[in-house]
């Protein structure tokens, strides 16, 4: 069976999505409209990043301007013959 380590990162979402193309309703669902170029490449960045580290990306979820994402990788145990 595997076992999992988390870890958890804490992103600027001002710094990926303008807050001019977001918008939440009251519910907190939020939606982006659109996402520039340097948003994309800078969030592709991120995920490229930890996924080189064998980070998998658990999920994310924005909060008060700041996107909170949830990660997992599988602790690989040296097995003795």
């Amino acid at each position: 069976m595997a076992r999992w380590k988390y870890k958890t990162s804490i992103v600027d979402l001002d710094a990926i999505i303008p807050p001019s193309e977001i918008e939440c309703a009251e519910t907190g669902v939020c939606m982006v409209h659109e996402l520039p170029g340097t948003g994309l490449d800078k969030m592709e960045e991120l995920l490229d990043q930890e996924g080189e580290d064998e980070w998998e990306l658990v999920q994310c979820q924005s909060h008060g301007g700041k996107l909170l994402c949830i990660w997992k990788k599988e602790i690989k145990e040296a097995f003795a013959s």
